[in-house]
């Protein structure tokens, strides 16, 4: 019976730490640029709907990972059907690209949400974007909005130092019970 719990234990403080290293790496993600470049970003509306569930998160490649075709013409980083993200002042918005223009070898791309009716007004040039969508994890977003509460953050620090240090105890209090049973076995044998 005790084993069967330690190992229903064991389990439980495997998935707790497995959830929060997915957790504090999509919180480090999203406030800082991955190897690469690379970013996450938590969807906070639908109207990328039903690509992108609000609450996602969405792995944001940059645009220097996106296709490079060696051409004599200039050839757009992106392409119609692509899931970028872009900046417009300092709010990020990720739809769909729907259109390609180009002007004087730069290009500019039409967006609309795939929830939208109509495409966004304003057109996003290559300077706006910071990638292309290639990864969608749904759910993860609310868990990552958590952690940047300070609720949160006490659970992403508090939570496992509480966790290790408990596990130390039992590890310590696990070894000394084996060094008394030894001492008991060489009085005994006196």
């Amino acid at each position: 019976m005790k084993s069967k719990l330690r190992f229903g234990l064991n389990l439980v403080y495997s998935l707790l730490v497995v959830v929060l290293i997915v957790f504090g790496a999509a919180v480090a993600l999203s406030v800082f640029a991955g190897p690469g470049n690379f970013r996450v970003f938590i969807v906070g509306s639908s109207s990328m709907s039903p690509a992108l569930k609000t609450g996602s998160v969405a792995l944001i490649a940059p645009p220097s990972w996106a296709k490079e075709v060696v051409s004599p013409v200039p050839m757009p980083a992106f392409e119609k059907g692509d899931i970028i993200t872009y900046l417009s002042g300092k709010t990020s918005t990720t739809h769909r690209v729907v259109g390609v223009e180009e002007t004087n070898g730069q290009f500019v791309y039409q967006t609309k949400g795939d929830a939208n009716k109509a495409a966004d007004r304003e057109k996003v040039s290559e300077k706006q974007v910071l990638g292309k969508a290639i990864l969608s994890v749904p759910y993860v977003g609310y868990g990552v909005n958590f952690a940047r509460t300070q609720m949160g953050y006490i659970f992403l620090i508090v939570v496992p130092i509480t966790l290790v240090i408990y596990s130390e105890i039992l590890n310590i209090n696990k070894e000394i019970r084996r060094i008394f049973a030894q001492r008991k076995k060489l009085k005994v044998a006196i």
